[in-house]
């Protein structure tokens, strides 16, 4: 009976050595999804945009099968970021609303506080954003244009003009960030006030067409 207890504590300290991480006694997932996404961003901060789904996955100490099981694919995964990402410099953007004595001096805050974001978020930026195929980048880019979209709309019905030019400006902005962005970030040719005026200078005209 003795040898029989002992062979049965054995069997189970082997399976629980065997078992693996973020399954508990019972074999349920102990971690959600919004553990999973933070685990993410921590494994991209740290490892680069170049982080695997395994580097991932041993960052929240589970499987990669729970890991694509709760979140999907590296698509997925990435589509998921991006949400948050573009959440967080919709905000910082929008906090620079009636923060400028003008609208042009206002727009380059706007840009200023959308490259500190992206800055203080670069390997997630490019994580995101980086080397995407064009149905992701698609998605990605609707969503960032979304908020402009909505103010240049509004700025031309009220004058009374078309809200067809508020789209094409909204997605021609998100899609010159977007691309400066990248660049800038990994060739850090100059100063974030530097490329924040280049831009502005570069985007305004048509700013402020768009919305007029």
């Amino acid at each position: 009976m003795v040898t029989r207890d002992l062979q049965h504590d054995a069997e189970g300290t082997n399976r629980s050595a065997r078992r693996r991480p973020g399954r508990p006694a019972g074999g349920n997932v102990v971690v959600g999804r919004e553990q999973l996404l933070a685990a993410a961003e921590r494994a991209i901060r740290s490892e680069g945009p170049d982080a695997t789904m395994a580097e991932i996955a041993a960052e929240a100490t589970v499987t990669k099968p729970i890991l694509y099981r709760t979140i999907g694919d590296r698509e997925a995964l990435t589509l998921a970021l991006s949400e948050q990402l573009i959440d967080r410099i919709n905000a910082a953007v929008e906090a620079e609303r009636g923060a400028g004595v003008d609208p042009r001096t206002e727009f380059e805050s706007a840009v200023k506080a959308y490259l500190r974001t992206v800055v203080g978020e670069r390997n997630l930026f490019l994580f995101v954003f980086g080397g995407q195929d064009a149905e992701v980048v698609h998605q990605l880019v609707d969503r960032s244009a979304a908020q402009m979209v909505e103010l240049f709309t509004a700025a031309r019905v009220a004058a009374g003009r078309s809200p067809i030019a508020a789209h094409t400006w909204a997605h021609a902005i998100v899609g010159a960030f977007q691309m400066v962005t990248l660049m800038w970030l990994r060739d850090e040719y100059c100063d974030i006030d530097t490329v924040a005026d280049d831009l502005t200078q570069l985007l305004w005209p048509g700013v402020a067409t768009a919305a007029d």
